[in-house]
């Protein structure tokens, strides 16, 4: 998982040595900054950590692109093994060019065994590769590189995190490399947040959309991704764009359109939800009706009604989300206040579309 903190300034915390290793020597320090150097790329020695064995690079700026704002990169690698490198490059940007600014920095996260190569690897990542717009709002990504696999060049580029920020929240987006575990979505307040979501917020743009539900930071939801590697990278960027979109769409919105413009949607949610329930509730009446069938000892529907329990059972465990029991809500209009309208976007920037009800008013 990158972590946007593994780059930090020199007095930010005491150093940490790395077990069963000593610190970086001033031979260790040239050999492992000679293709940086080759690179035009100065070692910040009072930003490196000799303890730590972390060698810091001296920053530089890329000017703004056409979805990325402008940025400061800064490179730092880590050699806490003596076969295995990692090189982390963060994008910090340097100040907001449309929408809002993402509340982590793009980052990206190179492993394998020579310096060049990681350094090879990071420069042929353009810094706009990491950065996408929608709907007027900055989304920062996380990436990670991995040694190519036998019998190929290029290595595999897989993403890890994808953030943004819209009216008030941060939205982070969490992506598993283990195939079909869905991503992991999460709503904190940056700043002056919703005071109140509905559940079936995300869930009414597909079913690959969990509901929101509650914590103490905020709201959580999953998404399901398909694919596998890169490409399940490139579906986790496409579903997070139509995310952030939809929810830039809806909170520039008043709550109760809301209820208006996604009312089937809404429904058909509920439905999803009470599917669990009437399954149960389907088992219950058919094991009430068991005893008034006539089934011989041989009977192959008696076989199957004496081991449906055990296999339900592990059916059940299987499920990768345990499915909920619940009687789902009815959808109903929001009240006036449910959340803060989002702030109005710069101009030429990318502005929602009316509403059914602003239509029709």
């Amino acid at each position: 998982m990158l972590r946007a903190e593994r780059i930090r300034p020199a007095a930010a915390a005491a150093p940490v040595p790395v077990p069963g290793l000593p610190p970086l020597t001033h031979h260790e320090i040239l050999r492992l900054a000679e293709p940086f150097s080759r690179a035009g790329r100065s070692v910040d020695l009072p930003g490196s950590d000799r303890l730590a064995r972390q060698l810091a690079f001296r920053p530089r700026e890329h000017a703004a692109a056409a979805d990325m704002p402008a940025v400061r990169e800064t490179l730092q690698l880590d050699a806490a093994s003596t076969d295995w490198l990692a090189l982390h490059r963060q994008l910090l940007p340097l100040a907001p060019a449309a929408g809002l600014p993402p509340p982590q920095p793009a980052t990206l996260q190179a492993e394998g065994a020579a310096a060049a190569d990681l350094l090879a690897w990071v420069d042929a990542l353009p810094p706009q590769r990491q950065w996408q717009q929608a709907a007027g709002v900055c989304i920062a990504l996380g990436h990670k590189l991995q040694p190519p696999p036998r019998g190929q060049a290029d290595p595999v580029l897989t993403l890890v995190q994808a953030s943004a920020q819209v009216a008030g929240l941060a939205v982070v987006m969490k992506v598993s490399r283990v195939k079909n575990v869905p991503a992991e979505l999460e709503l904190r307040p940056a700043s002056a947040p919703p005071t109140q979501l509905p559940e079936d917020l995300l869930s009414v743009l597909g079913l690959e959309w969990s509901r929101l539900s509650r914590h103490s930071g905020g709201w959580r939801a999953t998404v399901r991704l398909r694919g596998d590697g890169t490409a399940r990278g490139l579906d986790a960027e496409a579903k997070f764009r139509r995310g952030i979109e939809h929810l830039v769409r809806v909170l520039a919105a008043a709550p109760a359109a809301f209820h208006d413009d996604f009312r089937a949607a809404r429904w058909r949610v509920s439905l999803r939800r009470g599917f669990p329930l009437l399954v149960c509730l389907l088992l219950i009446a058919a094991s009430a009706a068991v005893p008034l069938l006539e089934l011989g000892p041989g009977s192959v529907y008696r076989m199957l009604i004496f081991n449906a329990p055990p296999l339900l059972m592990v059916w059940l465990f299987a499920m990768r989300e345990l499915p909920r029991i619940e009687l789902p809500p009815l959808p109903r209009p929001l009240p006036a206040g449910a959340w803060v309208p989002a702030r109005p976007l710069p101009a030429g920037a990318w502005v929602p579309a009316p509403t059914k009800t602003e239509r029709s008013a």
